[in-house]
């Protein structure tokens, strides 16, 4: 019987075949169509490796329960029968370029023990200049001012503001 080779996270190419991969699920959420119906629609994972390396995996809802139930966030475990896809940017969470696809025919083999340990908490914070951008969202501070209050609210306006004239001028109770 031949050994079937780990593929260390690093190497993970999207839409490229990897056989097996030993991970750890550091973080484990669910996304719902809404807040009022709890039904789930995909399941998203972080999964480390043994070189602190980590990629985001997730299962569409088809898959989402069974998935969900064959896993626990903090263990570790041997997977194997699933896909990778290239991770569109505006849902990058972690820096791997790959996303791992989990499918409801995945194979999770749980770790008692791993050597060396994978860590079971890690942060994996981009930078700054690493993030989507937020396209033709210049406007936020140049939208139509609108001024609400209540019965008992007092306005106090400092004049020595530039950015006063135009409050004043949509308003005529100044």
């Amino acid at each position: 019987m031949e050994t079937v080779k780990v593929t260390p996270i690093a190497e993970l190419r999207p839409y490229t075949k990897a056989d097996k991969i030993k991970i750890c699920v550091c973080r484990i959420w669910k996304s719902s169509i809404s807040a009022t119906v709890r039904k789930y629609v995909t399941l998203h994972c972080i999964l480390v490796d043994e070189t602190n390396n980590a990629v985001e995996a997730s299962a569409l809802d088809i898959d989402c329960e069974l998935v969900a139930s064959k896993i626990d966030a903090g263990s570790c475990y041997e997977n194997m029968n699933f896909c990778t896809i290239k991770i569109r940017g505006k849902y990058k969470v972690v820096p791997h370029e790959t996303q791992v696809i989990f499918i409801g025919t995945i194979v999770f083999k749980k770790l008692s023990t791993v050597f060396p340990p994978i860590p079971r908490h890690r942060f994996f914070l981009l930078d700054f200049n690493l993030l989507y951008p937020h396209l033709n969202r210049d406007n936020i501070l140049t939208e139509n001012i609108v001024l609400n209050s209540t019965g008992s609210s007092f306005f106090f306006i400092d004049p020595d503001i530039p950015e006063v004239n135009s409050y004043k001028s949509m308003s005529m109770h100044f």
